[in-house]
């Protein structure tokens, strides 16, 4: 190359120099995508067979609680693991049986549903609960209680002794005839 095919040739450069400039600042002005941090996705289980029902339910924002319906005795259970201890820290217990209309010592066969939903309140009675409840339903009748799950992360924390609570009945469904009627 000579200098004069140099000389001639920098305007040119320029051009494509400043052409870069200007593609680089309009497209950083476009408002690209950040790359933040990816949004928590909570997932919530459910199953059940001819004798139990178990679910997961969200807790809190970093722990879940594992549930399980027995259909024999209407008895649901559960637990949340300490963070800690990695042993169950808080432990659940309920009959759900009155709740649902069955008398004592009268359950043939029962078959139940066993489902979590997500809550956001700050508890019934002003107690703290959960980030969920638990809905039982009976698969005969249709009749669902849901159930709060009290909660305080104080009580998995370090090495304390397992707490035991109580599931709180929140409110009862009856679909069939015993709910308010649509207008």
């Amino acid at each position: 190359m000579t200098r004069r095919s140099l000389v001639r040739g920098w305007p040119v450069a320029a051009v494509a120099v400043a052409s870069a400039l200007v593609g680089v600042l309009v497209g950083s002005s476009l408002g690209r995508p950040t790359a933040g941090p990816l949004p928590r996705v909570a997932a919530m289980t459910s199953l059940s067979q001819e004798s139990f029902a178990v679910c997961t339910a969200p807790i809190d924002s970093t722990v879940e609680g594992f549930f399980v319906l027995d259909f024999e005795t209407g008895d649901l259970t559960g637990g949340v693991l300490s963070q800690n201890t990695s042993k169950f820290g808080v432990s659940y217990r309920y009959n759900v049986l009155k709740d649902l209309g069955f008398k004592p010592g009268k359950v043939k066969n029962p078959k139940f549903l066993l489902v979590p939903g997500l809550a956001g309140f700050g508890g019934a009675g002003g107690g703290r609960m959960a980030s969920s409840v638990l809905y039982v339903t009976d698969a005969a009748t249709g009749v669902t209680v849901a159930y709060g799950i009290p909660w305080n992360a104080q009580q998995t924390a370090g090495g304390a002794a397992p707490v035991m609570a109580e599931l709180v009945p929140l409110d009862i469904a009856r679909p069939r005839g015993g709910g308010a009627k649509v207008q």
